[in-house]
């Protein structure tokens, strides 16, 4: 027993410092929190509105490309010796100036050849049709002169299309392209030496629509911008393909635009209507957030009585539609009388209390 006893007494020593030490933590802690809560709570200042309503239709934009209706590559159908070469880079040319001429000295020879024959047959044919009068010279004698006056035009005319093969000239009046062959220069059939492009504003812009993406008929008229998203104007629809690429199923579509800043084969966007229009709300951008999960807005709900603030933050799911730099577009299930947080937004969480800003300091 007098072994016992001493730990009995050690064991309640313990027990008693311990539950002396809870007591006053415990104290400690309902004082922290008493502390705590004489602090009003928190509260976020913010700006609202309540949502707009508006029509919208929903857009995509699609590859285009320019071209210039007045618009040819300079090249010979058959190869040869360049002999002149007479604009420079970058000159104005009248509609039939020459662009390239090619050696055509032997043909024209052989032309002059023929065109002497020619009129030496023309001579003995009119000797014959009057000896022929006079039943001096018999009908098949004029008739083999006559068919060699055929055969000779016949071989000039053929000439004449081969001289016209070796010089190029302007289809139009239009803007030397750059090229670097000189006189002197050997060039092969179908070469081209340089671009020869017309001198009006006008643009054509070609893109493919992927079928079931638009309507679009002649007449309307979409927006068109370079690749870094800055609006070039707008073009009106002049044609619409009947048929539809079987292997990317897409039609082609030319619209029409006047703009000399456009180049020949520069690539754009088209922004094209895609569906039908629908009624969707509208807040400044600064009312949206991001989670995990999608977007949503901050409903400023009236606070319960006693609060400090008049209102609570309350997340409302969106549909995030189109967003600009002015505006967002969503759809959602919500009250149009509501106020809706912007400015400031980002600051709420949810629940939190917050009150509106009146610019007052």
């Amino acid at each position: 027993m007098r072994r016992v006893l001493p730990w009995l007494i050690t064991i309640v020593s313990c027990f008693l410092v311990t539950g002396a030490l809870a007591a006053v933590k415990y104290q400690q802690i309902t004082a922290a929190i008493a502390f705590g809560a004489s602090f009003p709570e928190p509260y976020e200042v913010v700006s609202a509105q309540q949502v707009s309503t508006t029509s919208h239709t929903a857009i995509r934009r699609l590859g285009g490309t320019v071209r210039r209706p007045e618009f040819v590559e300079i090249s010979p159908e058959v190869g040869g010796r360049i002999v002149a070469l007479p604009h420079q880079s970058g000159a104005i040319v009248k509609k039939g100036q020459p662009l390239l001429e090619l050696f055509s000295a032997d043909l024209t020879a052989q032309q002059e050849a023929l065109k002497a024959e020619r009129d030496l047959t023309i001579t003995q044919l009119g000797r014959s049709q009057k000896l022929r009068s006079q039943s001096l010279i018999a009908q098949d004698d004029i008739d083999v002169q006559q068919a060699r006056l055929n055969a000779l035009n016949a071989q000039i005319r053929a000439i004449d299309a081969q001289l016209t093969r070796l010089t190029l000239t302007a289809p139009f009046d239009g803007r030397m392209g750059i090229y670097t062959h000189v006189v002197g220069d050997m060039i092969d059939s179908g070469e081209v030496i340089a671009d020869f492009t017309g001198l009006g504003s006008e643009r054509w812009i070609d893109f493919k629509v992927p079928q079931g993406l638009a309507r679009l008929s002649v007449g309307d008229r979409v927006s068109i911008f370079d690749l870094d998203n800055n609006l070039l104007g707008t073009a009106t629809i002049i044609v619409v393909s009947d048929t539809i690429d079987a292997n990317t199923r897409t039609f082609d579509v030319r619209a029409v635009t006047q703009s000399d800043g456009l180049k020949h084969g520069e690539l754009l966007q088209v922004e094209v209507s895609s569906g039908a229009s629908s009624v969707v709300y509208q807040l400044p951008p600064a009312s949206i957030r991001w989670d995990t999960e999608g977007t949503y807005i901050f409903e400023l709900a009236d606070a319960e009585a006693g609060a400090q603030q008049p209102f609570r933050a309350v997340p409302t799911r969106v549909t995030l539609v189109d967003e600009s730099a002015d505006v967002a577009l969503f759809t959602a299930d919500l009250d149009e009388t509501a106020l809706f947080a912007t400015t400031g937004s980002f600051k709420l969480s949810d629940g939190v209390l917050a009150r509106l800003y009146t610019g007052a300091k």
